[in-house]
């Protein structure tokens, strides 16, 4: 969603605010160069979405990521779409999607990038807040049923829009969303009855020179200083004890929640100068553009620069109330909006009620390129603000227009906004500080005081002109620069010296549409022109209108009702322009209205814009179920410009522009072995006329996963569409639990524009467990319960018998036999199947109370007496049936050690064929012949592989994976284009269902068919090192060392691992042989001098768990020189790799004595290390006593060690190995038990 940030450019810490979704202070910036995040601290963020299901998102690197759902209580059943576009990635549960597409709900609910950005994930917070507003046909009970859920402090009443805000417990959200959301099969028709529920996103703060660049002095020659004016600054606080302020502040309030309205962050200090600061720190050299004027503080944003929308909502009807003349708004939300969404609706209400003048930064997302003007700034109201340099260029950092949907012309003007010299607040560190009274800061926050000021003087100079009024006096007489678009600059950088002193003002922006070819009446509004001199004026008038490829309108499109206009002194005059959209044809056209003296020069100009759409028409969309029955249903529907909603839900008809669209909808049915997934897409829907679209699940097709040996679906199953569509694309998926048993798609059509593809991830390994009545082909389609014990390899028959309701369930005559009991409740296992072991039972089966079955099984943690399994309430009827009709047995099989693996990832380009099947093989596979090596007792690992198609940034899977430690297993891999990552972690996780975390990794990586790699995961020797490949080297930046050295390395090239639980590790770093302050970890940046010095750095990792017994600490050493470089520059740290010959459990047998080989390199990018010795000790007592080995070169820096353990029983060695070159390089490592040796 959109969050408020400060609209300024700073430091790091500032441009990851900023780029947090809520309000925040508008500041541009460059990240520090003293921190980074371990690979362990920040590798993982969970939201809580509003209907209590919970997103986490892990980074793999390469800039792609991983994510899963865990569904809320009660919600197994909720189908979990997902969106990629523009960056974000979004969650939809199936029961929101009505409601969104109904605009009920704020889509930006569900953007988890957007929640994770703005902090409201759950380490940062333990609610989460949201605007309801009350809407036409909403009762307001139905809001207070809602609102009576939060804590009575946390609601807001927002009387300008009609809202209330609220903050909703974690805890709560399930029970708000059960008073939300309709009945389901009534979604649709119910949404007009629903509330309006926003984010309630944060918000962040998003001279000298400066004011001369403006005019403001000629403006202050004149008289004009602000007096008499009221200017509300809407920001951090103020530093009211700032020589520039003292005295300056007429009134102040808090609505951020903090301690006071003082200046902590020193954002609102520094605009609130621009404004009107007196300049007394420097001697009147430094003053604001108004510093005169009364200012009020609003204090909207806290401490840390953030703040809420309703918090700026509140701040803003206050400022109102205290009856301001021009609000100053250096604040906004990072995402662009349309001007519809909660602070853009206040605003406009204020201003139309109160006639306050809201002067906005337009953002710092102009790097991001058009169409990125976030709120409060998309309002119409709005006076908003871009920013440029001292030369009148704009600043890249300066968001740009369009307005997203209607495209009309937005910011509206410039102001100086790069390297502004302002207040500095005490204590405080914002932007770059020049001396103890002000700091230099960029971004559209600086820009905004500017014109902000400007208006005060404005209306000084004109007491009796509205805020409209000076918003189009300020528009009208600004300086356009050549080169910039008019949706970049509006009417450009402002000139208050025109506007204030000059004769002639005119209407500011005048929008006219949108339009669609189909509107053949031309319209026709006035440009206003007023005169404020004593003399009459003639002006001569001119339209000029283009596409920003230059493209003008047909002839006569924009006519002027005349060429010259007389103006009467102190008086206005209006001339019409009339458009004609059907002459004027498709396009976006803007430009201007230009009004000359008689001498040529510019007087005005009036920002023109023009947009003319395609021909709209209706779509009436039926969705049929596999039966045949039509269903209420709301498809998505996708174009190029983005999501389309629905003009009417109830009827499922959408209002769209002529051209190509994508519509899709997912179903789950229930099957006796589990769910069914179903996906209707239509990728390319051409609209020429009003039409009907039908999407019907009796065409879809199973996809079909074929595989060399017997496997099945375990773990999340996904699948997703993606489609481009002139220039814009939208990745579309699904996610389901591998309850899941198949997929049916619809065949398509080839796509004649843009591209499609259809993809699906499949992770299938050997049955689990098969139970079948003996004799016939009744699959039970039996679950193994989470704790039950296994079943022998070799399978076991066994008889059943109906032991009755498991409230009273009868184990009389199961002795040796499989006990069925109806388990109504799902209720009591443990105690039931211990009363079931008591009797000599063999097994139990429980019958739950509805037809699905599913449970997951884990290998670890307390076992119930007796295998245990579940099967499903129609399935159960049928084999207790056959119980009571005779002898009935049950033959069971499988296995928890598959020996070979499926990870597939099929794919579909531009089609989906009449028969989709996916045949695995070494011809569209890699066979990865994967080694789990043992380091502990618990017997099992967790891992996990990540896929990403070439258009995806986030991979989705849920659960982690088993698989057995000490075994080899086969892994198909589909090759070609897919990324993937794998990680493996060296025991079973606490919570399986989110992804895999912790562990080992290798860096994302493609696979070539028929490519028959080995890999071995946590093999002996596992320390820190650098891998070979490595995306993150450890390097010098200038006089920044960016030290990135992993915990944990295996004996595979490639892998490595941050610490995780159980594990230590710390650093130290050492200049010259003085300890460098600062230094904690070996995975940071650091800031040293210049000048070349000799540097040793030392790292100790150690890991506590039974799970673990090899490496279980390490001390490591490495000496270097470095210098100042002019780039990134690897460091001379010498790394060390292992070859030992060690079986699948990290152990040597066998032999009295044995050898270890040691290679020393340099990190990728460096020369060859030159001159290497190595000394290699041994201690097979825990470091104790220590041995040298015999030692000799074994090819080019490679070194052969001969270790001779003690002769009885089983032992450990400890490895110490010193390495250097010839260029005093050094390395020195000591491994504590780095493996063992068995006889």
């Amino acid at each position: 969603m959109r969050r408020i940030r400060l609209l300024a450019a700073i430091s790091a810490g500032l441009a990851l605010a900023a780029g947090a979704v809520a309000p925040v202070p508008a500041l541009a910036g460059t990240p520090r160069q003293d921190t980074v995040a371990t690979p362990s601290a920040g590798g993982a963020a969970t939201v809580e979405l509003i209907t209590g299901d919970r997103v986490t998102v892990t980074r793999a690197g390469d800039g792609r990521q991983a994510a899963s759902v865990t569904p809320g209580p009660g919600r197994k059943g909720i189908l979990f779409r997902t969106f990629e576009q523009d960056g974000h990635v979004t969650v939809l549960p199936s029961d929101a999607d009505a409601l969104v597409a109904a605009g009920r709900l704020d889509r930006d609910l569900f953007d988890v990038t957007a929640l994770v950005a703005q902090r409201y994930d759950t380490a940062h917070t333990d609610a989460l807040p949201l605007i309801v507003e009350r809407t036409e046909g909403v009762a307001a009970s139905s809001v207070n049923s809602l609102t009576d859920l939060a804590p009575e402090a946390s609601v807001r009443e927002l009387e300008s829009i009609d809202a209330r805000a609220v903050r909703v417990d974690e805890a709560d959200l399930g029970r708000f969303w059960k008073r939300l959301v309709p009945a389901d099969g009534q979604r649709a028709k119910a949404a007009a009855a629903t509330p309006r529920v926003w984010l309630d996103g944060r918000v962040g703060a998003s001279l000298d020179r400066s004011t001369a660049q403006i005019g403001a002095p000629e403006v202050w020659s004149a008289g004009y200083r602000g007096d008499g004016v009221k200017v509300a600054v809407l920001d951090t606080g103020a530093d009211q004890s700032h020589p520039d302020l003292a005295g300056r502040v007429a009134a102040a309030e808090d609505f951020s929640g903090s301690s006071g309205t003082n200046d902590v962050f020193g954002h609102g200090t520094h605009v609130a100068s621009i404004v009107g600061g007196s300049g007394a720190a420097s001697g009147g050299t430094r003053q604001g553009v108004a510093p005169a004027a009364q200012l009020l503080i609003g204090k909207v944003l806290g401490d840390d620069g953030f703040g809420s929308e309703s918090q700026v909502i509140a701040g803003m009807e206050w400022a109102a109330d205290q009856g301001a003349d021009v609000v100053n708004m250096s604040l906004g939300s990072s995402g662009a909006t349309d001007g519809t969404d909660p602070m853009s609706q206040a605003l406009d209400d204020l201003s139309r009620s109160t006639g306050t003048l809201f002067v906005v930064a337009a953002g710092n997302e102009g790097e991001q390129g058009p169409r990125t003007v976030g709120s409060p700034g998309a309002a119409d109201a709005a006076l908003t603000v871009g920013a440029v340099d001292r030369d009148d260029s704009l600043a890249p950092f300066s968001s740009r227009g369009p307005r997203l949907g209607d495209d009309a012309v937005k910011p509206d003007v410039t102001a100086p906004g790069v390297g502004i010299v302002a207040a500095r607040a005490a204590g405080s560190a914002m932007g770059d500080p020049v001396d103890e009274h002000y700091t230099a800061a960029s971004g559209t926050s600086m820009a905004t005081p500017h014109v902000a000021g400007a208006a005060a003087l404005l209306a000084q100079r004109h007491p009796d002109w509205t805020g409209a009024q000076l918003k189009d006096a300020l528009i009208s007489t600004a300086v356009t620069v050549d080169g910039q678009k008019v949706t970049e600059q509006g009417g450009g950088r402002i000139d208050v010296r025109a506007a204030g002193l000059g004769a002639v003002t005119a209407t500011g922006t005048l929008v006219m549409g949108p339009f669609t070819s189909q509107d053949t009446e031309p319209v026709t509004s006035g440009v206003r022109y007023t005169n404020s001199s004593d003399e009459d004026v003639t002006l001569s008038l001119a339209v000029e209108l283009a596409t920003e490829g230059g493209k003008a309108p047909a002839e006569g499109s924009a006519r002027l009702g005349s060429e010259t206009v007389r103006v009467p002194a102190g008086a206005s005059a209006e001339v019409p322009l009339t458009v004609d959209p059907a002459r004027a044809g498709q396009g976006k056209f803007y430009g201007y209205v230009t009004a000359r003296t008689a001498d040529g020069s510019v007087a005005a100009h009036t920002t023109l814009s023009l947009v003319v759409h395609g021909p709209t028409h209706r779509i009436t969309v039926r969705t049929i179920d596999k039966d045949g029955k039509q269903v209420q249903d709301l498809p998505t529907i996708w174009g190029a410009e983005g999501f389309v909603g629905y003009t009417d839900p109830a009827a499922a008809v959408a209002e769209v522009e002529e051209g190509v669209y994508q519509l899709n909808t997912s179903w789950t049915t229930s099957a006796e072995d589990g769910q069914e997934l179903r996906h209707v897409v239509l990728p390319e829907v051409k609209v020429t006329k009003d039409m009907t679209v039908t999407l019907d699940a009796r065409k879809t097709v199973p996809v079909e996963i074929r595989t060399p040996r017997p496997a099945e679906q375990r773990g999340i199953l996904s699948y997703q569409t993606y489609r481009e569509i002139g220039g814009r694309s939208l990745t579309q998926g699904t996610m389901y639990f591998d309850i899941a048993k198949r997929l049916y798609i619809s065949p398509t059509a080839k796509v004649t524009e843009g591209t499609f593809e259809f993809a699906s991830r499949w992770q299938l390994v050997a049955p689990l467990v098969e139970a079948k009545v003996s004799r016939t082909r009744f699959d039970l389609g039996a679950y193994y319960m989470p704790a039950s014990p296994l079943f022998p390899e070799r399978g076991a028959t066994l008889t059943a018998v109906d032991a009755g309701d498991a409230a009273d369930a009868d184990f009389s005559h199961a002795r040796g036999k499989v006990a069925v009991v109806d388990n109504p409740t799902g209720a009591g296992e443990r105690a039931l199947v211990e009363r079931a072991a008591a009797a000599g039972v063999r097994a139990v089966i429980l019958v739950h109370f509805n037809d699905t079955g599913w449970t997951r099984w884990r290998p670890t943690g307390d076992r119930n007496a007796l295998p245990t399994l579940r099967i499903g309430k129609g399935t159960g009827a049928e084999l207790l049936a056959r119980i009571a009709r005779g002898s009935t047995s049950v033959r069971f099989t499988g296995t928890a050690r598959s020996p070979y693996l499926y990870d597939v990832m099929q794919v579909s380009e531009q089609r989906v064929p009449q028969k989709v099947v996916h045949t695995v093989s070494a011809r569209n596979s890699a066979v990865v012949r994967t080694t789990y090596a043992d380091n502990g007792v618990t017997g099992w690992a967790s891992e996990q592989r990540f896929g990403w198609r070439p258009y995806q940034d986030t991979a989705w899977l849920q659960y982690t994976r088993f698989v057995p430690l000490g075994f080899e297993r086969t892994e198909y891999v589909s090759a070609g284009d897919t990324t993937w990552q794998h990680r493996v972690h060296h025991t079973t996780t606490f919570d399986v269902d989110q992804p895999l975390i912790a562990g080992m990794r290798d860096d994302p990586r493609t696979y070539r068919a028929g490519a028959q790699p080995r890999e071995t995961w946590q093999g002996a020797v596992v320390r820190p090192s650098i891998p070979a490949g490595t995306a993150t080297p450890t390097v010098r930046d200038g006089n920044v060392l960016r030290l990135r050295v992993p915990e944990f390395t295996d004996s595979q090239a490639g892998h490595w691992s941050p610490t995780s639980g159980g594990d230590s590790a710390s650093a130290v770093l050492y200049r010259d042989g003085e300890r460098v302050d600062g230094v904690g970890s070996a995975w940071q940046n650091v800031t040293v001098p210049a000048e070349r010095a000799r540097y040793r750095l030392d790292m100790e990792t150690a890991r506590d768990s039974e799970a673990w017994t090899r490496g279980v600490a390490t001390r490591t050493s490495w000496s270097f020189e470095s210098g100042r470089t002019d780039s990134a520059a690897p460091l001379s740290l010498l790394q060390l790799d292992y070859d030992v010959p060690v079986d699948v459990r990290n152990s040597v047998r066998g032999t009295r004595s044995h050898g270890i080989d040691v290679r020393v390199r340099a990190q990728d990018g460096l020369p060859v290390p030159r001159g290497v010795s190595v000394r290699v000790e041994a201690s097979y007592d825990d470091g104790r006593t220590w041995s040298t080995a015999r030692t000799h070169a074994h090819g080019h820096n490679a070194f052969r060690a001969s270790l001779t353990p003690p002769a009885h029983g089983e032992s450990w060695v400890t490895l110490r190995v010193t390495a250097r070159d010839s260029a005093g390089n050094s390395v020195r490592q000591t491994v504590q038990r780095a493996y063992a040796v068995r006889r």
